[in-house]
């Protein structure tokens, strides 16, 4: 999946000549580049953007202008490839927090521990009809679960600010202007990750995970805070769970019973807490004996 960027560098003067991007693609930088689609110039807007989702780092592109309706078209561009997709390629939305490499890695460990690694969706309305998700304000798009935008494209437009939209309990996204004029459908093209918990929360739980009791604090490791804020996490859930949707269902034609993965969190839980009382019956065992570790001859 290759996300393109294509810079207009004079909007105004290509305009008044052409109407469209034609976009070109080859399996190599000097090989035959044949047509892939096109865009439509828009009065005022110089950034273009264009998802090829079956791009990979060893695709070239090229592109041109074109006049629909005299069918002159400009020169090909120089070629440009693809770079590496990590989650998403080109991640143009900003992050929540910039957090450091050594926070990140500590995101990602508590992550695995709590089974709550991103996934990535999509939300996309090509214009041809209403897109429900927007509410009826005319500013707001309901994402549908909780997440974090990593790309937004309304109409063609980027928008790359924490300002606009405004990301509302990992879910909601409000933009400053008005979506969906009445005159025509909004194209809407967001991709977004989801997860139980946000990388602010992970890390909060972190920074509040409390020194296990009997360990001396120059004894504490950063395993022992992780396990910790794993621990605290789960439990968080495992109690709203329970209150919000613990209670079983059943009418003449369906059950619904929540206890089977109730028991499996509480079953994580526990392993995760037999993991911290080894960590924390070690250390203690370490600081009574003034060793830190056993010589076997």
């Amino acid at each position: 999946m290759i996300n393109l960027t294509i810079e207009v560098a004079d909007i105004a003067v290509v305009i008044a000549m052409y109407d469209q991007i034609k976009i070109y693609t080859s399996d190599a930088e000097g090989g035959t580049y044949t047509y892939l689609d096109s865009k439509y110039l828009l009065a005022g807007v110089s950034i273009y953007t264009y998802l090829h989702l079956a791009g990979t780092t060893d695709t070239w592109y090229k592109s041109s202008y074109y006049n629909s309706g005299t069918g002159v078209e400009s020169a090909l561009s120089n070629a440009s490839s693809g770079s590496a997709p990590s989650l998403y390629h080109t991640i143009s939305y900003p992050q929540e927090y910039d957090f450091d490499a050594d926070e990140e890695i500590i995101i990602r460990k508590i992550r695995r521990l709590v089974g709550d690694m991103k996934q990535l969706e999509r939300l996309y309305s090509d214009g041809t009809e209403f897109c429900s998700s927007i509410l009826g304000d005319n500013k707001t798009i309901d994402l549908g679960e909780k997440g974090w935008p990593v790309y937004i494209s309304i109409n063609d437009i980027e928008y790359t600010s924490l300002d606009d939209p405004v990301v509302q309990g990992y879910r909601y996204l409000t933009f400053s202007g008005t979506l969906n004029s009445g005159v025509v459908n909004d194209v809407v093209n967001i991709w977004y990750h989801t997860f139980k918990f946000s990388d602010r929360e992970i890390y909060e739980a972190y920074g509040d995970a409390m020194i296990p009791p009997l360990v001396p604090s120059d004894c504490v490791s950063q395993d022992h805070l992780m396990l910790q804020a794993s621990i605290d996490l789960l439990m968080n859930m495992y109690v709203e769970d329970v209150v919000d949707d613990g209670a079983l269902i059943r009418d003449d034609m369906t059950l619904y019973d929540p206890s089977p993965g109730l028991r499996e969190r509480d079953k994580l839980i526990g392993r995760l807490q037999k993991q911290l009382d080894g960590l924390i019956k070690e250390c203690i065992k370490s600081g009574m004996l003034g060793l830190a570790g056993v010589l076997i001859d």
